[in-house]
């Protein structure tokens, strides 16, 4: 099987084996299988500054403040932010909801924006997903007299000398070297600081909001919202949850799963016209639906200029209205799909003709190409190279900016560590990162990446082992899947499991979509037939050729189609 391997088959329960194999005792099992709000409901009050952020905000009421919420522009912070401001709406306040321009504005705070809320009349500004380190920006906006209170869930920035003692009983104990780098906002409430005693720290930035609103609800509930009320807000958590990769277990698979029931409801007329207009049903809708439809069409609105129609989208409360910002949302998703693909093509063609096509890495730009798109770009360079991507582009001004995907051998922010000064900025993951350049570096980038590659002793991962749940006849599928259910969602720390199907007939095939770039299989084995599907591939990058009536054994997952039945998602052909 080369890179396969199924794991030992433990028991002839299903259920029981996936649970084992996630690590999740008998104890346990019930909470995970049917998860409960109240039981898997942290108390808000254990995260940092959430008294002080609750006691700000009521002052706020109190004295008819004019009150912003500040969110990024991901698919995180606008549900979010449009969560939130809702929700404060709801209580009394007057807010608006400011989400920064991607490219002139960049992530997180800038002075700009703070003036311009300033002159408004803001006196208090709530953030979602980010302000952990913008001291610098806090510190400006006091002076304007805006106060600011930061939910977030990214790392502190605390010197490792300050970690060398984490004592907090002592005077100068960690809460106090915390407090030392943390910029001078009312409160900062992140589930990440070290001192933090809130029990899970996987929170998405919307998830922390949450906690804002739940606390808020337990000291001052408004005699007109009534118990459980709240709960409506989760589709918009729910939504956060499943599109920023934060684990999927602990509190974050009870908002999921909570959430998705809530958006099967289908109660925002925007979302409702979206999802008629994909053709999703709202009642089985799913975290894949979340995750390759609804997500990506979110996104599209700041890498193609325009957060606010997302937001607007998700917050609008007229059919009418909803429909037509899902219109344009679908729009503006097809326009960055347009956009991707005329980069992929150029990248493309450049790389054919250049020495480029010799280089372990992939490094080009475009004054023309759009900043927002090129880690989208890069992704699919890197899938179809097999190279670690670095693109660049501008949008005005003299700085350029990129992102860059790591093939899987290296890690990108130790290269771009290695390129010394080549960059402004840079900032990422192991598997991704985003950063900024000068006109007067951009030629050098090449060269440079190519020498910390080099001197990071071109290091070659060994080829991951995959491992395959268990071995399941075709026949087996539609029960599977029924089992499969009980887990669901899924996504990190609850990933979908995948199975080998042995010996079966590839009884006939199609391939589908505009460019013809997806698969569609027929497979049977005795009087079993399920239906099975590779998107973006035509089965050219199967280990074994795909062809009508031979037999083979296939590497899938279960899931639902579009009309709720059973089918395979193909990963490979063996």
């Amino acid at each position: 099987m080369d890179v396969y391997r199924l794991r030992e088959k433990l028991h002839d329960d299903l259920l029981e084996d996936l649970l084992m194999a996630r690590a999740i005792s008998p104890q346990d099992a019930g909470l995970f299988l049917e998860p409960d709000y109240a039981a898997q409901s942290h108390d808000p009050f254990l995260l940092p500054d959430m008294q002080k952020a609750v006691d700000r905000i009521l002052l706020a009421l109190k004295n008819n403040e004019k009150v912003s919420v500040w969110s990024d522009y991901d698919c995180d912070g606008i549900p979010g932010g449009v969560m939130l401001s809702d929700f404060l709406r709801t209580v009394g306040l007057e807010v608006r909801h400011y989400i920064p321009h991607r490219h002139k504005e960049g992530y997180g705070l800038n002075k700009e924006g703070i003036d311009e809320l300033a002159a408004e009349g803001v006196t208090l500004v709530v953030t979602i997903d980010l302000g952990t380190t913008e001291g610098e920006n806090v510190t400006y906006a006091k002076t304007k007299g805006i106060d600011i209170i930061i939910t977030d869930h990214h790392l502190v920035q605390l010197p490792a000398e300050e970690l060398s003692s984490r004592s907090p009983s002592t005077e100068d104990g960690i809460g106090v070297r915390v407090q030392k780098v943390l910029p001078p906002a009312v409160a900062v409430i992140n589930p990440k600081r070290p001192d933090s005693k809130y029990p899970f720290d996987g929170l998405c930035g919307a998830g922390v909001a949450w906690k804002l609103v739940q606390a808020i609800l337990i000291k001052n509930r408004p005699a007109d919202f009534n118990e459980g009320q709240e709960k409506w807000y989760l589709d918009l958590v729910g939504i956060a949850t499943l599109s920023d990769m934060v684990p999927l277990v602990d509190e974050n698979r009870m908002l999921a799963h909570f959430g998705l029931k809530v958006l099967r409801r289908a109660r925002r007329p925007g979302l409702a016209a979206l999802l008629q207009m994909l053709k999703i049903k709202p009642a089985t809708l799913t975290e894949d639906d979340i995750g390759f439809m609804i997500s990506p069409r979110i996104n599209a609105a700041s890498r193609m200029d325009n957060p606010a129609i997302a937001a607007k989208m998700l917050a609008a409360t007229e059919k009418e209205e909803g429909a037509e910002l899902a219109r344009q949302l679908n729009k503006i998703n097809d326009e960055r799909k347009t956009l991707v693909a005329g980069i992929v093509k150029e990248a493309n063609k450049r790389l054919n003709v250049s020495e480029l096509s010799e280089s372990p890495l992939i490094v080009m730009g475009s004054p023309s190409w759009r900043p927002g798109v090129l880690g989208l770009v890069a992704s699919k360079l890197v899938e179809s190279h097999k190279k670690t991507v670095f693109l660049w582009g501008r949008e005005g001004g003299e700085v350029l900016r990129g992102s860059c995907r790591s093939s899987g051998h290296v890690n990108v922010v130790e290269l771009m560590q290695g390129a010394g000064d080549a960059f402004d900025h840079f900032g990422g993951h192991h598997a991704s990162g985003g950063f900024s350049v000068s006109e007067e570096k951009i030629h050098e980038l090449a060269a440079r990446l190519r020498e910390a590659y080099e001197a990071a002793g071109n290091k070659e991962m060994p080829e991951e082992e995959i491992l395959v749940e268990r071995s399941i006849d075709l026949a087996e599928v539609s029960f599977a899947l029924k089992q499969l259910d009980k887990l669901a969602p899924f996504g990190v720390g609850n990933q979908k499991p995948l199975f080998i199907f042995p010996g079966v007939t590839i009884a006939s095939g199609k391939v589908f979509g505009k460019t013809a770039n997806h698969l569609e299989l027929s497979l049977a084995k005795g009087n079993a037939r399920v239906a099975g599907i590779a998107f973006f591939t035509t089965g050219e990058n199967f280990t074994k050729k795909v062809e009508m009536g031979n037999k083979a054994d296939i590497v899938g997952h279960i899931e639902r189609d579009w009309r709720g039945g059973p089918r395979i998602r193909i990963v490979d052909v063996i």
